[in-house]
């Protein structure tokens, strides 16, 4: 079933991957809790579901890259210095760390299944025992 929907390119899993997050900041507002967290893993999952297996490498470690951007992009909307911008913004991502842990883990193991699915069926008819199934 997954090969049948993994062709979608790297930039568009991660424009979806980045949709995701972005309704789980705008839910959740300035202090980002577990709705946040629940989108963020759900839409690292959907786009390593997703993604051409090549971009299995851009996808999943996205996450912290997301959040990174996505907390400070809503803390500078304010109109803030730099320096205030970087005391605004430490704490949040320091909150959403966990979400961000679960999240990578979450795209390791769907890539993990894909490819080693994709080993599995790819085994050669010769490395299977003589006699072994009839």
């Amino acid at each position: 079933m997954v090969d049948r929907i993994s062709h979608l390119p790297s930039l568009a899993a991660l424009a979806v991957s980045a949709v995701f997050t972005g309704v789980g900041i705008w839910l959740d507002g300035e202090r980002p809790g577990w709705l946040f967290g629940v989108l963020l893993v759900a839409g690292t999952v959907f786009a390593a579901a997703t993604v051409r297996p090549v971009g299995l490498w851009t996808v999943v470690p996205a996450p912290p890259v997301l959040c990174v951007g996505l907390v400070v992009g809503v803390a500078a909307s304010g109109g803030k210095s730099l320096r205030e911008l970087a005391v605004a913004a430490a704490p949040l991502v320091i909150r959403v760390f966990p979400s961000m842990a679960v999240a990578v883990g979450a795209g390791v193991v769907v890539a993990a299944v894909r490819v080693g699915g994709t080993w599995w069926q790819s085994r050669s008819s010769s490395t299977r025992r003589v006699g072994a199934g009839g």
